[in-house]
């Protein structure tokens, strides 16, 4: 949805409450009309969380509204449900460290503070994009601030789901849906063969350099304490035969 087409709803949505006020219906009654409130919680607009807000289906359980339509300023306390859109990597960071320096991750935080049901579309978590590629141990960093957001009542689901688990159609289970990164493959042993009487540090410097993954010395060879710290750090065994 473009910028002109953003304003043009919000015109309507005034237009349609101003409306109802001049047929003697309050805003307040409006927007206290019995249902729970469901806040749509995003940083940028488009098809997915609008979609949300106007489900006639979700619209006979809850008063949706839209947290960046309200510039962040909305009751909290009358919502029920949050759906947090744009999970990004950054947000992901942030919000797993405790750190609110945005209206969105203020209100994010607040939201989980609360205990609000929290959903989000699986389509909108960033770190999903890179489980293909990313090397294993950062992954696995960004997927333990995922786990903590799960375990603290965060519910990671698939977009088109999205209303039945939010209706409790669907029980929350962890999001399985992208696995972490594969670990890499262990690598392949490379021996290094040495015949000198005196091993040196330079000895198995240059072992290293061969990537060698270990190396085979004289039993009687005698291996200098240096050769033994540089062979130690860099995990190169050393065996004598």
């Amino acid at each position: 949805m473009n910028r002109s087409e953003l304003v043009e709803e919000i015109v309507a949505r005034v237009a349609a409450k101003l409306a109802a006020c001049e047929e003697g219906e309050t805003v307040e009654e409006i927007c206290c009309d019995g249902r729970p409130g469901l806040l749509v919680l995003t940083q940028d607009h488009g098809e997915n969380c609008h979609a949300k807000l106007d489900s006639k289906r979700l619209g006979e359980h809850y008063q949706t509204v839209c947290a960046l339509q309200q510039d962040y300023q909305v009751d909290l306390d009358s919502c029920e449900v949050v759906i947090l859109y744009c999970l990004t990597n950054e947000v992901l960071g942030k919000l797993a460290s405790g750190i609110y320096d945005s209206p969105y991750t203020r209100l994010a935080a607040q939201a989980i503070l609360s205990g609000k049901r929290i959903y989000v579309p699986m389509e909108q978590v960033e770190l999903y994009r890179y489980a293909a590629t990313a090397p294993a141990p950062y992954y696995a960093m960004l997927q333990e601030k995922l786990a903590l957001l799960e375990a603290s009542g965060v519910v990671i689901c698939p977009q088109d789901e999205l209303e039945d688990y939010i209706l409790n159609e669907k029980a929350a289970v962890p999001c399985k849906a992208a696995s972490a990164a594969p670990a890499p493959a262990p690598a392949e042993e490379k021996e290094f063969r040495l015949t000198k009487r005196v091993i040196t540090e330079r000895d198995v410097s240059e072992a290293c350099a061969a990537k060698a993954t270990c190396i085979r010395i004289p039993a009687k060879s005698i291996v200098t304490d240096l050769a033994k710290d540089y062979a130690r750090t860099r995990d190169i065994s050393l065996i004598r035969e």
